[in-house]
Order: structure tokens, then C-alpha cells, then sequence
């Protein structure tokens, strides 16, 4: 994908995050609600740990955490949403994510007064002597939902509640008591999004529930192309009903769904949950520059909070020569640590890839480009990750590349120059064995070896200390008639 500077004009750093990304820890939990004849409200916890896992403690350290609470599609099972749990938690979120009124024959009042009673219950584990949150809670929550969950989520913020804080959902359905009316009731702020091409519940039905919000701090989002199923990650008893209603294609697939919520939805409750001045400028500034979407809004301003550490006015690229080059402009800088390029396969899961150091300097922007020269076969995902001197960061819009796809590539080696042991990241398409050889440049062969590789990305280190310095040839390669993959290293 290519995108010009002419096109891509921005002035955005998308959504600010704390200075450290958080693994998920996972409990289930049946909360007990005393004041509807001791209904258990069965509910998957995930929150921020220094330990992915179950039942694992909570992360170390005195950092306080607030609530999201979301609910579940009809006949959607609570996991379908587990890509908004890990995408949250790691910036410092606890999730909550209901199984109940899971049947045939869901009563909606039940599910909203669950998504409301767990916004109040798991806020006051913050004082509960004997929860692993003890001192861990902020007091502020967030209600959301996809479809059935979504009207439930109306229904849960109506009124005055004052543990909710803020509201989103994803393509919400109308239930009975009324979701359309009880918007008439939300005085919270609210991110509503929808997809263009969802034929389960029409986008009208979210532009109605949009409208009614008249008390509210509002904006609606509708995902061009975007299908019902897309928001609980294609669960396959949604897809089944897209089948049968026949809207089950579109041109946009779940991760870039995935992507252009989460975009909008950290901002927005680092806001409204975290008291965080920033998200409120950089929720505008995505909202102002989101495209592939209508959208419209009704909001205040959002406070000034000083300038960002970088304001960029482009983020493109080009793929050529099976390499991926990348180029970025600022139009200002401040207090800027350093930049980071990040790699994805799936647009969701990101990992380091370089570390660019700043030139602008006194508030000046400047001119920046890298190339990834070992992109990944198929799909490749890239962001910017802006790290502040006080460790505070943001990050720019995803962009995206269709590389060609081949059976054996390398997608990573370092470091080159080498003096003991050079590190190599290899995608297989297949289970398969490869050869490979370290030749210097008259022919010889200094090593040979071979390795089994799985499906997928695979971890690999050569021996280079017993070489003497000079320059070297390494030649991978199967006995599948796999084109081999040859490139030059130096040895210091």
C-alpha cells in the first residue's frame, strides 16, 4: 500500500499509553449481586501482570488500574472478545467480561443491570481486604458491548450511575427494555461504532441510539465496509448467521476493524478513565484524521495540555526489491527520547523492529526514513512508537503491505557486523527441514548445519567466534526445491 504525502496529511500521535505494556493475567469469577436476590453474575477477569497466565498475581508495583466492563453478543461466548481484554489490559486496563444471559432466550434487562452492577462491584475491590486488587483500583469505569451486549450497554449507563464513567460499543442491537430509549437517558460520554456493511443489525439502529444521546458528550463511527461479525472476531456463530442473511464479504477484514477501534477507544477512556489530558487532544486528532469511515460527532473541546512530543505530518512507504521502505515527517518535536519501528503480522500484536534517535531539535520537525529488509511474507503491519524523556509514549497510524509470499524467508538477523553468535528469525510456511552453510568468499565452506522448522516464525543462532574476521556468504536452503536465501554478514 502506498500512500502519498499528499493524501496522508496528518497531525496525530494516536493513542497514548503508560510508560510500560503490561502482560494479561487472567481469573474467573462469580461475582454475587445482594440486592437482586443474590444473583451470581459468572465473569472472565482480565487484568495488567508482570506474568501472562491464570490466576496469576496482579502486576508489581503501586500503579492503580481502572474498569472496563463489556457484554457479549447473542449466542456470543465471552472468549470472541478476548482480543479487546489483551488489547486494554496491556495499557493498563482491567476487563471484565460477563458469560451471563448467554442462551437462547436472554432477558436484556438482566444483562445491563450485570454490566452496571460489575462497573460498582469490581471499582470496590479497590477497598476489599481480601482481593488480590486491593489498592489496585481506580475508581472509574466503562461500559461497553457488541450487539446484544451494545443495547445492553445502554441500558447499564441510563440514569445516574456513578461508577460509570464512560460508554462504547460495538454494532448495537436494539433489546427490550429499549436500548434506542435509554440513550435518551445517558448523560456519559460515548464512542458508538458501527460497520457499513452490517446487514444483523443496520447501522440506522446505532445512528438512532447516537441521535437519542442528547445529554452526552458524543461520537459515532461507522466503519466503511465493516461487518457485524468483524467486532467478536468472526465468532462462527455469527458468521453463520452473515451466511444466511448473505453479508458475510466485505473489503475490510477484522484487523483492520481491530485497529481503527482501538484507535479511538485508549484515548478516549485514558480521558475519561485515567484523567490523562492528552488522550482528549489525541482522540481529536484521530477523529479528525480517521478515514475509511463516516463519522460524526458532538463534543466539547478538549482541554489544552501543551504540545505532544511529535506532531507528525506523514507516515508512508513503498515495498520494492522485496524490501520495505518506510518514511515519516514531523512538523515538530519535543523532549523526544527516541523513535521506534514497530512489526506486525496481524496489526494487533507489534514488536520492535529499530530504534531511531530524534533531529529535530527546539520544537523543529524533520525528514526520517528506514527500510525493513527482512519484511515477513504476506501481510506486514507498521507503526511508530514516539517514546517521551519521561518514558510517556504514542503512537502513529498503522499502515500496511501485501509483500510477496514464499515458502522460506528471513525475517530478522542481527547483528551485523558479528563477533560471537549471529541471531536469525525465519518464516516457514510449512513444517521443513533447511540447510545451512557459512562460506567465505573464495567458496569454502567454514560450517554446516541443518535445523527443523515449524509453521510459523522460528528462532535460530549461528556460531561465528571461532571465525577469523572477514566477510562471509550464508546460504539457507532445503531439499524441497525451495529457491535458497542467501545474504552477506561481517565478522569483527
Amino acid at each position: 500500500m502506498k500512500k502519498s504525502i499528499g493524501i496522508f496529511i496528518l497531525t496525530l500521535c494516536l493513542f497514548t499509553a503508560g510508560a510500560q505494556s503490561f502482560l494479561t493475567g487472567k481469573r474467573s469469577i462469580t461475582f454475587i449481586d445482594n440486592n437482586r436476590s443474590n444473583r451470581a453474575v459468572a465473569t472472565d477477569l482480565y487484568y495488567p501482570a508482570n506474568t501472562a497466565g491464570n490466576n496469576v498475581p496482579v502486576a508489581s508495583g503501586a500503579e492503580k488500574f481502572p474498569v472496563v466492563v463489556f457484554g457479549h453478543g447473542f449466542l456470543i461466548g465471552n472468549a470472541s472478545y478476548n482480543w479487546l481484554a489483551d488489547s486494554l489490559v496491556k495499557y493498563g486496563y482491567i476487563v471484565a467480561l460477563p458469560s451471563t444471559e448467554s442462551g437462547i432466550s436472554p432477558n436484556h434487562g438482566n444483562f445491563g443491570e450485570d454490566l452496571a452492577f460489575l462497573c460498582g462491584r469490581i471499582t470496590s475491590l479497590n477497598d476489599s481486604s481480601g482481593s488480590f486488587l486491593l489498592n489496585r483500583v481506580i475508581k472509574k469505569a466503562a461500559v461497553g458491548g457488541h450487539s446484544m451486549g451494545g443495547g445492553a450497554s445502554f441500558l447499564a449507563a441510563a440514569g445516574t450511575k456513578p461508577s460509570i464513567n464512560a460508554l462504547f460499543n460495538f454494532a448495537a442491537a436494539e433489546t427490550n427494555p429499549s436500548a434506542t430509549q435509554a440513550a435518551l437517558l445517558n448523560e456519559k460520554p460515548a464512542l458508538v461504532f458501527s460497520g457499513s456493511s452490517d446487514c444483523i443489525v443496520l447501522p440506522a439502529v446505532q445512528e438512532a441510539m447516537y441521535n437519542n444521546m442528547s445529554l452526552a458528550c458524543k461520537t459515532y463511527i461507522n466503519i466503511t465496509g465493516g461487518l457485524h461479525c468483524q467486532f467478536a472476531n468472526n465468532n462462527s456463530t455469527c458468521v453463520l448467521g452473515q451466511l444466511t442473511s448473505g453479508c458475510n464479504s466485505s473489503s475490510v477484514n477484522a484487523t483492520l476493524v481491530f485497529s481503527k477501534t482501538m484507535s479511538m477507544i485508549v484515548p478516549f477512556i485514558d480521558f475519561y478513565l485515567k484523567d490523562i489530558c492528552t488522550g482528549g487532544q489525541v482522540f481529536s486528532n484521530i477523529y479528525n484524521n480517521l478515514t475509511g469511515v463516516t463519522k460524526r460527532q458532538s463534543c466539547q473541546t478538549f482541554p489544552t495540555c501543551g504540545p505532544l512530543p511529535v506532531k507528525l505530518t506523514g507516515f508512508y512507504g513503498n515495498y520494492k526489491n522485496n524490501q520495505v521502505f518506510l518514511y515519516w515527517n514531523t512538523a515538530s518535536e519535543y523532549h523526544v527520547d527516541h523513535i521506534s519501528i514497530e512489526r506486525s503480522q496481524d496489526g494487533v500484536s507489534f514488536s520492535h523492529l529499530a530504534k531511531v534517535l530524534p533531529k529535530g531539535s527546539n520544537g523543529a520537525g524533520a525528514s526520517y526514513s528506514n527500510v525493513d529488509s527482512y519484511p515477513y511474507s504476506g501481510i506486514n503491519f507498521y507503526r511508530l512508537k514516539i517514546v517521551d524523556l519521561d518514558g510517556s509514549t504514542s503512537y502513529s497510524e498503522i499502515i500496511k503491505f501485501v509483500t510477496a509470499k514464499k515458502s522460506l524467508v528471513v525475517t530478522q538477523l542481527y547483528p551485523n557486523p558479528v563477533s560471537e553468535f549471529l541471531y536469525l528469525q525465519l518464516q516457514s510456511d510449512k513444517r521443513q527441514v533447511i540447510n545451512y552453510t557459512i562460506f567465505e568468499l573464495s567458496g569454502r565452506k567454514c560450517y554446516r548445519n541443518k535445523e527443523e522448522l515449524k509453521p510459523g516464525l522460528n528462532e535460530m543462532k549461528l556460531p561465528f567466534a571461532d571465525l577469523a574476521r572477514a566477510v562471509y556468504i550464508i546460504r539457507l536452503g532445503s531439499n524441497e526445491g525451495i529457491k535458497a536465501v542467501v545474504f552477506k554478514i561481517i565478522k569483527q
